[in-house]
């Protein structure tokens, strides 16, 4: 069985080594899908209360609505988001939205693992109306 939740977060990045218009400074209106499957529980009729996901995903959504999402290798705008005493999360590869998939996988994953009738989970997310990236993984 599978259900799922949806997240949304505004935030800010760049891609400084790209050829387009992303190499600028920008923000986008993100939309996440996170997907469990699983086997239900008999008890609860539930894969996991919604309420529940909730409670996983909503602490990384929050850390990241309003962020700039910034490379470390980015020195320019980690100095100006420094100095401005930004909201800013630095990771070490480029803020793609494949990588912010890969992001909220890593973190969630051993999270999912604790619960044992999760087997598998999905993050989607839309980085515009009709851009997205989507990675599964089992837990």
């Amino acid at each position: 069985m599978k259900i799922a939740k949806e997240f949304r977060w505004e935030m800010g990045h760049r891609l400084p080594n790209h050829d387009g218009a992303c190499r600028n400074v920008h923000g986008h209106s993100y939309r996440m899908q996170v997907e469990v499957e699983g086997t239900v529980n008999p008890e609860t009729g539930m894969v996991l209360d919604f309420g529940d996901i909730s409670k996983i995903v909503k602490p990384l959504v929050a850390e990241l609505d309003h962020a700039f999402l910034c490379q470390d290798t980015d020195t320019e705008v980690l100095e100006l988001l420094e100095r401005m005493d930004m909201k800013r999360v630095i990771i070490d590869v480029p803020s793609t939205v494949e990588n912010i998939c890969k992001l909220f996988i890593d973190r969630l994953r051993p999270m999912f693992a604790d619960v044992p009738q999760v087997q598998t989970f999905t993050v989607r997310i839309w980085e515009t109306a009709s851009s997205e990236a989507e990675l599964s993984v089992s837990v």
